[in-house]
């Protein structure tokens, strides 16, 4: 047994896959099942039962999955003494390209310092159990406020601590081939008349929520959502060269904004706004690095 197996294991508990798991942890699907296998082989008990969509933890498993916890939370801070001399940030973050952006020039500023970084996207998800084990210190993302409930009740049961930083809402960008391309602002009842290429996994994120009252879910969809790709570039490009709109955050949008040819058009009628926020462990207080940046953070969101 050892803690790169107990650490495929408590991730593919709480991510209920071993896909989801592989990707978390940058490995392949494959390496993890055997490796667990294998740990199950060494113990003689049935950690996870194997299902088509995922696995789930057997009663058995559930007793070592508590205990796999604790040792990876006490092997984090080994790992932690040792550095307490080197200056370390680590961050995780569901904030989007421009976040990434702030992130880079932060570190720009502290090239010659011999700063040692990690940085991580990721799902809302992800973060959660990420700062819980210990691997990342401080993790970013912003939600409405219903996803916020569910959220807020991951972050209690993984001893967290939450801080809003702001809040922002969704906007519509278009380009020089939208019949909207020279309004100041839209309608909600407008946005019926468009079709819109998106990032991937759109339909559940923070932005779609709050056009509830304004476009109907299924009519979205099934034909107004053209196009969906996970690479921000295209996305820009086909907003550039086509009458594709899209709608994303206005603090941290999906796009990448440098074009002048791109139009940020604000929506009218939005009542509700989403909360750009950041999420820490409970206990003990942020690594001198984190809070130095969450400081920069600060300064250079409003």
């Amino acid at each position: 047994m050892d803690l790169k197996q107990l650490q495929y294991f408590v991730v593919s508990v709480e991510s209920g896959s071993f896909k989801k798991a592989a990707e978390m942890l940058y490995t392949t699907q494959p390496h993890i099942s055997k490796s667990i296998k294998n740990l199950e082989t060494e113990l003689n008990v049935q950690l996870l039962e194997r299902k088509a969509r995922g696995v789930e933890v057997t009663e058995s498993g559930k007793k070592i999955y508590e205990y796999a916890c604790n040792m990876l939370v006490d092997a984090s801070r080994i790992h932690a003494a040792v550095e307490e001399d080197e200056k370390v940030l680590r961050v995780i973050s569901a904030a989007g390209d421009r976040f990434a952006t702030l992130f880079g020039a932060y570190c720009e500023g502290r090239a010659e310092k011999n700063l040692k970084v990690w940085y991580r996207d990721s799902t809302v998800e992800e973060i959660f159990p990420s700062l819980h084990h210990r691997t990342f210190d401080i993790g970013f993302f912003y939600a409405d406020q219903r996803q916020m409930i569910a959220y807020l009740q991951m972050i209690k049961r993984k001893h967290l601590e939450f801080t809003a930083l702001g809040q922002t809402e969704p906007i519509l960008y278009v380009g020089p081939q939208n019949p909207l391309y020279g309004a100041e602002s839209v309608a909600e009842r407008e946005l019926k008349s468009l079709k819109y290429v998106q990032i991937q996994d759109f339909y559940n994120r923070p932005e779609m929520h709050l056009m509830e009252g304004g476009m109907d879910y299924l009519d979205y969809q099934n034909q107004r959502q053209v196009m969906v790709t996970n690479n921000r570039s295209l996305l820009t490009q086909i907003i550039l060269t086509t009458s594709l709109a899209n709608i994303s955050s206005a603090r941290f949008p999906d796009i990448l904004t440098g074009s002048k040819d791109i139009h940020a058009i604000p929506i009218r009628g939005m009542k509700n706004r989403m909360t750009f926020a950041y999420v820490k462990r409970l206990h003990g207080d942020l690594p001198e690095e984190a809070k130095q940046f969450v400081e920069y953070v600060k300064a250079h969101i409003i």
